[in-house]
């Protein structure tokens, strides 16, 4: 499976679903959480490789269950093509990005959810929360991330919504979340670029037999060999 091609309609409701379903912990994040969580890795000042930002896709203390190696291996694709294609957007073309958001209807009207998205972002943030401190640090620069901290916590929520209408704030940070990711891209994009020369590439193989394949390190990222943690008999993981 090519890693760099882009998820298709069905794909990413196959993904969507699995996120969502008994296999996973309670903690694992949905569809548009992770869409948030990748969005600042990929955007961020460091390269994280995905052995270290895995675990926390899973809620980072359980690892899902899966059936076989097979729909682990499918999974981890799914999960490592959605990263590589959200790179591949800001790498290409920035100004294209849009935020993966849930729907819902409200007084028959569609409405967006913007918190699970922002969540996820600030998931990513607390990563490498150090190398992120230079833009929290900057005044000017660090407004920003107003949407996404307002979403992320209640305390900031409820300062920038009172004495305002709530749904006309909401309405107003979500359509400000393309252009302040966009410039959170554009404002560590030197620093990526500084260190564009040393990226580490990371390569799973999922080759050889039976056998073989039992003992390769598990998908979920746990660190574990995969017949102790995901090919385990279900409840000795």
């Amino acid at each position: 499976m090519n890693l760099n091609q882009a998820l298709s309609e069905a794909e990413l409701d196959e993904l969507g679903d699995f996120l969502e379903s008994d296999f996973v912990p309670k903690g694992t994040m949905d569809l548009s959480m992770l869409d948030g969580y990748l969005t600042a890795i990929a955007i961020g000042p460091e390269t994280i490789l995905p052995s270290q930002w895995l675990p926390r896709v899973w809620g980072d203390v359980e690892h899902p269950t899966f059936d076989s190696l097979e729909q682990a291996q499918k999974i981890l694709n799914l999960i490592l093509r959605y990263f590589n294609q959200t790179a591949t957007t800001f790498m290409d073309a920035p100004e294209r990005f849009h935020p993966f958001l849930y729907e819902y209807e409200e007084n028959g009207e569609r409405q967006l959810s913007a918190e699970e998205w922002c969540v996820g972002f600030t998931l990513g943030i607390h990563l490498r929360t150090e190398a992120w401190a230079p833009l929290f640090d900057d005044e000017e620069a660090s407004q920003v991330l107003t949407p996404i901290v307002a979403f992320s916590l209640e305390e900031a929520w409820q300062e920038v919504t009172e004495g305002r209408d709530a749904a006309e704030v909401q309405a107003l940070l979500i359509g400000m979340l393309p252009t302040a990711v966009q410039a959170i891209h554009a404002y560590w994009l030197p620093d990526r670029q500084k260190r564009a020369a040393g990226v580490v590439k990371e390569h799973i193989s999922f080759g050889g037999d039976a056998q073989t394949r039992r003992n390769i390190p598990c998908p979920c990222g746990s660190g574990k060999k995969y017949k102790k943690c995901c090919g385990a008999p279900r409840g000795e993981a």
